[in-house]
């Protein structure tokens, strides 16, 4: 994905290290994150 391609370059990691970090944190991101009105509703369904 350009996404992590240039998240690479602006952090000078490799693609697949800035794909790797991101998965790694998503979970974590989404328990801190508040979830959209579409999450919330299916969450509640």
């Amino acid at each position: 994905m350009t996404t992590f391609q240039l998240l690479g370059i602006q952090f000078g990691v490799s693609e697949s290290t800035a794909n790797d970090t991101f998965n790694y944190w998503l979970p974590n991101l989404r328990e801190l994150l508040p979830s959209s009105l579409l999450e919330q509703v299916k969450k509640r369904f």
